[in-house]
């Protein structure tokens, strides 16, 4: 069994997606530390947001078959370095979140995501609406 290591900025989605694709009930909860299940490693924001904490993503990645990198599509800005993609070992892929909201902008948030070494295709998802799930829970399914 794969488990996978959820990454991003604060608000971008990780536990409500982890909460969606578990089949619990969706809610917001801000993740303090991190949080180990049998199917994920959900990281707080702030792993990604500060810099001196990188090394704890990349300690939790030897303990994972895959990373799933998250970006708000809201969001003026990234938290992912350029590159940073490159520190793992480890299959990553991107998540395009919160694509509902007026705000949402996927064209940056792709570019973000490629900024990051990410590479193509993404996944571009709701939780709000359940657009894009389906491909996520079918990845979910060949991993675990």
């Amino acid at each position: 069994m794969g488990r996978i290591l959820l990454i991003g900025g604060i608000g971008a989605g990780k536990t409500s997606l982890k909460q969606m694709l578990m089949n619990e009930q969706v809610s917001y909860k801000k993740t303090q530390m991190l949080d180990f299940s049998h199917t994920f490693i959900d990281c707080p924001g702030e792993y990604l947001e500060i810099p001196r904490f990188y090394h704890v993503l990349i300690d939790a990645s030897h303990q994972v078959s895959e990373i799933w990198a998250l970006q708000d599509a809201t969001k003026q800005r990234t938290f992912y370095p350029p590159k940073f993609s490159k520190v793992f070992r480890k299959p990553i892929i991107g998540i395009i979140t919160k694509v509902d909201l007026p705000k949402a902008n996927i064209q940056q948030a792709t570019s973000f995501l490629n900024y990051a070494g990410i590479e193509e295709p993404y996944y571009i998802m709701s939780v709000r609406n359940e657009e894009g799930v389906a491909p996520l829970r079918l990845r979910l399914s060949t991993l675990c």
